[in-house]
C-alpha cells in the first residue's frame, strides 16, 4: 500500500477525548470479535510503577501500561489486512471507522498487538508493533500457535504519555469507561460478554458487568422511540432513548448521542429540562434514601452514518437554526430530554410547580409590578434555583420584548391610519390600546413599589439604633436626595423628592449640597429652582421663576448652638440667590432674580425641639394644629417658610400614597 505519515495523523488529532477513548476502541473491537460466543470475557489489565518506601504503603502508583485482553476470534488474515489499510471499510456495517488505530496513538507511546487465530486447519499466532513512521504495521511476526492455544487477542498499550491517566483508581476508571459503553449490556440481541478490569498483581479486580441490574448501582428503567423528519429530504428518522438511574454518580442527570453503540456527546438534562438540576433521589424498601442521576442514550442510524471519524461529535449541525441540516444535535437532544421527563413526570411536575409557587410568590410579594407580564415568561426554561435579580431580568427582558411589539404595531397602525377606517382596524386599535395600558400598569405598580420602600427606610432612619444612637443627617439627606449631585448627573428615578412636596418631583435642576455661589463655598443642602408656569426652569432663566431652599438637622437632635437659628440659615441661603449670587449650572451666568418678585419657598425638615419652637416664634410662624409644622411668610426674604418635624414629612407621604398602597395590597 501506499506509504502514510502515521505521527502526523496523530499529531494533528485535536479531540474532545481523553484516555477513556482508546479503552472504548479497545473493547468495542473485542465485542466485535467475541461476537455472540457464550464464555466471551474481555479483560482490562492494569499496569503500575513501582511503588517506593516514601509513597507510603497504601499508596497507588501511577499507571505505566493497559493490557485488554479477549477471547475472540483473534487477529485473521482478513482482520490483519483491514488493519493494515488506511480508512478501512471492513467493518463498515459495525460502525468500524479505519481511525480507531490512531487514537491509540495519541495517548500511548508503545503499542503491540499478540493475538491467536484460526484458519481451516491450524492455531496461527501473530504480533506485530503499531507503527509511528510510514507503516501502520510493524515488527511482523506470525507461525504456528501452541495445538493447546485458544484463540484471543491481547492489545498492549504501553508508555503511557505525560499527564494522559490522571486518574489512578480502579473503581473510577471503571466506572468512567462503563458510562461509555453502557449501552451494550441492555441489547438483547448480542448480550456483552464478562468485562473486567484488575490490576496486574491480581490484587483487586471489579467485574462491569456486576454495577448493572435492579438491585445494583445502575438500573434500566426502559426505552423510548422518537421520530425526528428530516426537513431537508422529508425522511422520518428514528431513534430509541434508553434511560439508567447511577446510583453512585454524583454528577448532574445527563443526555448523551451515541454512535455505534458508543457515547460520542455528553450534555446536562437540565439544559432543556431545568427540574433535573437538583439531585433526585429515592427511599429504598429498607427506608435508605439513595440519591442518583439519570443518564439518557440515544441510539439510532442516523447518528451512526453521521458520526466523525474520531467519534468525538457529528457531521450534523450542533444548534438549531445553522445551515448544515435541518436536524441539529441540539434538537435531537431535546427530543430526548423530553422523552426522560415523561418517564419521572410525577417528580418533575413537583418540582415545576414549586419552581412556579415560587415565582409568583415573588411577584407577590417584592414584585407586585411584575404581575401583568407573568403570562410573557417562560417558566419551563427558568432554572430551578433562580436568583430573584434573574427572575427580575427575565421579568425585565420580557417587558422589554413587549414594550418593541406594541412600537411596531404602532407603525403598522400609523401606515394605516389614511385608509378607510374598517373593523379591522378599529380591533387592531383596540388590542394595542390594552397593551399600552397593562405596560403602563406595570411602570405605575413598580413606582409605587418603590414608594413604600423608601417609606419604610425612612421610619427606619428616623428610629434610635440599639446602641442608643440616631441616623446622621446625611442618611436622611441621601434618602431625599444624593448629595453633592445635581438634576445634570442623576435621573428622576433616584431620588425621592416626594416626601417633601409631590411638586418637588416636576423640577429638572436641583443642587444637592453643592455650592454654586460665586466666591463662595458656603451651600443650602437643597436647591431647587422652578419654571413659573409649570414649577421648573428648563434652560430658561426667568426672574420670576419661584426658587426652593430645603435644610435637614439631624433626627433626634435637641442641642442647638447659642444663636443657631435653621430657619434663618436656610433664608440666608435664599437671601444670597436673590442677591444674584448664585450661578446656572455651567456657570456662564447668575441665576436671575428680582428680591421683590422671585417667589421664595423655605423648607426645614427636623424635630420639633423647643430650640426649634423658639426659632419659629422669633420668626412669627404659626403652628399647624397637630403640633407637627410651624408656616409663616417672612416679607424680607419674600420666602414662605414651612418647618416640618419627621414623623409629619414621613405620615403626610404615607397619607398620600396610602390608596395606592391598599389597591396593590402592600
Amino acid at each position: 500500500m501506499s506509504k502514510i505519515n502515521i505521527d502526523r495523523i496523530v499529531s494533528d488529532l485535536r479531540t474532545r477525548t481523553t484516555y477513556i477513548t482508546p479503552l472504548v476502541e479497545a473493547v468495542c473491537n473485542s465485542i466485535d470479535a467475541i461476537g455472540s460466543k457464550a464464555d466471551g470475557k474481555v479483560d482490562i489489565v492494569i499496569k503500575r510503577a513501582e511503588i517506593l518506601p516514601e509513597m507510603g504503603g497504601r499508596a497507588l502508583a501511577d499507571i505505566i501500561g493497559i493490557d485488554v485482553i479477549d477471547n475472540g476470534i483473534g487477529f485473521t488474515e482478513d482482520n490483519r489486512e483491514s488493519f493494515d489499510t488506511y480508512r478501512s471499510d471492513m467493518k463498515v456495517k459495525q460502525g468500524g471507522k479505519g481511525f480507531g488505530r490512531f487514537m491509540y496513538l495519541k495517548y500511548f507511546n508503545d503499542v503491540r498487538i499478540e493475538s491467536i487465530y484460526r484458519t481451516d486447519d491450524e492455531l496461527r499466532f501473530r504480533n506485530f508493533t503499531f507503527g509511528r513512521g510510514n507503516n501502520i504495521i510493524e515488527n511482523e511476526k506470525e507461525g504456528l500457535a501452541a495445538e493447546n492455544a485458544k484463540t484471543g487477542t491481547i492489545l498492549h498499550l504501553a508508555g503511557v504519555k505525560k499527564g494522559a491517566i490522571p486518574d489512578k483508581g480502579l473503581e473510577v476508571i471503571a466506572r468512567k469507561l462503563l458510562e461509555k459503553i453502557l449501552v451494550f449490556f441492555v441489547d438483547p440481541k448480542s448480550p456483552a460478554p464478562t468485562i473486567r478490569i484488575i490490576e496486574d498483581d491480581n490484587s483487586d479486580a471489579i467485574v462491569l458487568n456486576d454495577y448493572i441490574g435492579d438491585d445494583e448501582d445502575i438500573v434500566f428503567i426502559g426505552s423510548s422511540p422518537i421520530d425526528i423528519i428530516d426537513k431537508d429530504s422529508g425522511e422520518l428518522l428514528n431513534f430509541n432513548v434508553q434511560i439508567y438511574k447511577i446510583y453512585y454518580s454524583q454528577a448532574v442527570s445527563r443526555v448523551s448521542l451515541t454512535a455505534n453503540k458508543r457515547e460520542v456527546t455528553d450534555t446536562a438534562l437540565h439544559a432543556y429540562i431545568p427540574e433535573f438540576q437538583e439531585t433526585l433521589f429515592e427511599v429504598d424498601k429498607n427506608g435508605r434514601q439513595r440519591n442518583y442521576s439519570v443518564k439518557a442514550y440515544v441510539i439510532g442510524d442516523f447518528l451512526d452514518k453521521n458520526v466523525t471519524v474520531e467519534r468525538d461529535g457529528f457531521t450534523i449541525s450542533k444548534d438549531e437554526g445553522e445551515l448544515l441540516s435541518s436536524v441539529s444535535e441540539k434538537y435531537i437532544e431535546r427530543e430526548a430530554a423530553y422523552v426522560v421527563k415523561n418517564k419521572f413526570f410525577e417528580e418533575m411536575s413537583r418540582r415545576f410547580e414549586e419552581k412556579r409557587q415560587r415565582v409568583e410568590n415573588y411577584v407577590t410579594h417584592k414584585a407586585p409590578w411584575n404581575r401583568t407580564l407573568m403570562s410573557d415568561i417562560d417558566l419551563e426554561s427558568m432554572a430551578m434555583g433562580i436568583s430573584e435579580q434573574e427572575m427580575e431580568m427575565r421579568f425585565q427582558k420580557a417587558k422589554f420584548e413587549r414594550e418593541q411589539q406594541i412600537w411596531i404595531e404602532i407603525k403598522e397602525i400609523e401606515s394605516r391610519q389614511e385608509e378607510e377606517t374598517d373593523e379591522d382596524f378599529d380591533n387592531q386599535v383596540s388590542e394595542l390600546v390594552g397593551k399600552i395600558s397593562n405596560s403602563s400598569k406595570n411602570d405605575l405598580v413598580h413606582y409605587v413599589c418603590t414608594r413604600k420602600k423608601v417609606i419604610d427606610l425612612f421610619d427606619i432612619l428616623r428610629k434610635r439604633k440599639d446602641d442608643g444612637t440616631t441616623s446622621l443627617e446625611r442618611d436622611i439627606h441621601n434618602l431625599i436626595y444624593p448629595m453633592g449631585r445635581n438634576s445634570l448627573n442623576i435621573e428622576y428615578e433616584d431620588h425621592n423628592l416626594w416626601l417633601l412636596d409631590e411638586r418637588l418631583v416636576f423640577s429638572t435642576f436641583t443642587a444637592s449640597d453643592q455650592s454654586n455661589f460665586k466666591d463662595d463655598n458656603d451651600a443650602p443642602d437643597l436647591a431647587i429652582f422652578f419654571d413659573n408656569k409649570s414649577m421648573y426652569r428648563q434652560g430658561d432663566n426667568i426672574a420670576t421663576s419661584p426658587i426652593c431652599i430645603v435644610e435637614f438637622k439631624r433626627p433626634k437632635r435637641t442641642q442647638y448652638k447659642e444663636g443657631e437659628n435653621p430657619i434663618l440659615q436656610a433664608c440666608h441661603y435664599a437671601r444670597k440667590i436673590l442677591d444674584g449670587k448664585y450661578e446656572m449650572p455651567d456657570g456662564i451666568e447668575p441665576i436671575k432674580v428680582d428680591k421683590n418678585s422671585t417667589p421664595v419657598y423655605v423648607y426645614v425638615v427636623c424635630d420639633i425641639v423647643p430650640k426649634i419652637m423658639e426659632c419659629a416664634a422669633d420668626t412669627s410662624l404659626v403652628l399647624s394644629p397637630d403640633g407637627e409644622r410651624y408656616f409663616g411668610y417672612l416679607k424680607s426674604y419674600n420666602a414662605y417658610v414651612e418647618v416640618m418635624s419627621y414623623r409629619s414629612l414621613i405620615e403626610t407621604a404615607k397619607m398620600r400614597n396610602a390608596i395606592f398602597f391598599r389597591k396593590l395590597g402592600l
